[in-house]
């Protein structure tokens, strides 16, 4: 491997080998890059994945790809990178295409014993698809993106989650998210309750100058379906949804809007925003054509471009 770890000199990662050897290689100080697109099609991983081991502060992707990951194991916590070092852990420029993961728990990240992490992207693209089989509830630090002890901050990225769950799940928990494209697709077998926030979208998590788009859909067959956006400790700024939502008659917002934020009403599909608190008035339900009028968002305190770049 060419390249001695330092911010100067990083290693140059060119095959899934090569990310392997970050286990023995690698430390709480050491720099690395991606060389080449890693595709795990064609190698011993492909059938027998072992997370790979994230044991370095920092790795620039280029602009590469880490492609076709699949795990599952429907009676465990499966997940595909294996934090091994604490503290900041930046990651620039990567390409994650086709992660697929199935288990009971289902993490992105999930961090060793005794390690505690933030896990800091920017200027990346991660396509994620989960299978969360588990049918209780799960509390603490548990989401798509990461398991306990680690925390995610976006920057300048898109997120694009497609999932089925039988019991809801949160894809965001106690995580940063700014100037972010989030993308969802989610299916939920359950029925979901206005009490349980633990199973919201996005828990404890501060999003700003972001949007989420696509569909969420519930299958079960109760009537009055409902389903958590977010819980009580999150906080939302300069934000939109336009999401399709599907078999639900109620979707909780329950977090604070720091600043002008809306959503797509013609996309609810009969649903109705709700909340356990007095409804906010900095979370507006507009129309198609409304939500995409600068001139009208403008005029309701949206802030439609600034100075800030774009994703």
């Amino acid at each position: 491997m060419r390249g001695t770890g330092t911010q100067a000199d990083p290693f140059v990662i060119m095959t899934a080998e090569e990310l392997y050897e970050m286990e023995t290689l690698g430390g709480a100080d050491v720099y690395c890059r991606l060389g080449a697109d890693i595709d795990f099609n064609g190698t011993p991983y492909a059938q027998e994945f072992i997370p790979i081991p994230v044991n370095w502060s920092s790795l620039d992707g280029g602009g590469h790809k880490i492609r076709n990951i699949l795990v599952s194991d429907q009676l465990n916590i499966v997940n595909a990178f294996r934090v091994m070092v604490s503290g900041d852990i930046t990651i620039n420029g990567l390409f994650l295409e086709n992660a697929v993961l199935c288990g009971s728990i289902v993490n992105l990240f999930r961090a060793d014993t005794d390690v505690e992490a933030v896990i800091k992207l920017k200027d990346c693209s991660l396509v994620i698809k989960a299978s969360h089989m588990a049918n209780a509830i799960l509390s603490g630090e548990n989401c798509i993106l990461h398991g306990e002890h680690l925390t995610v901050s976006s920057e300048l990225s898109v997120i694009a989650v497609s999932a089925v769950f039988n019991r809801n799940y949160a894809v965001f928990n106690g995580d940063t998210i700014s100037r972010t494209q989030i993308i969802v697709d989610i299916l939920t077998h359950h029925e979901g309750d206005s009490a349980i926030l633990e199973t919201a979208l996005f828990r404890k998590s501060d999003v700003s100058e972001s949007w989420i788009t696509g569909s969420i859909k519930c299958d079960a067959e109760e009537d009055g379906n409902s389903y958590h956006m977010t819980d009580y400790d999150s906080c939302f700024s300069n934000f939109y949804q336009a999401v399709e939502m599907n078999g639900l008659s109620r979707i909780f917002w329950n977090n604070t809007f720091s600043s002008m934020c809306f959503y797509d009403s013609d996309l609810m599909s009969g649903a109705v925003y709700d909340s356990h608190q007095q409804l906010s008035t900095l979370f507006k339900g507009l129309t198609t054509d409304q939500c995409k009028d600068p001139a009208y968002l403008t005029s309701i305190g949206f802030i439609c471009a600034g100075e800030n770049d774009e994703v």
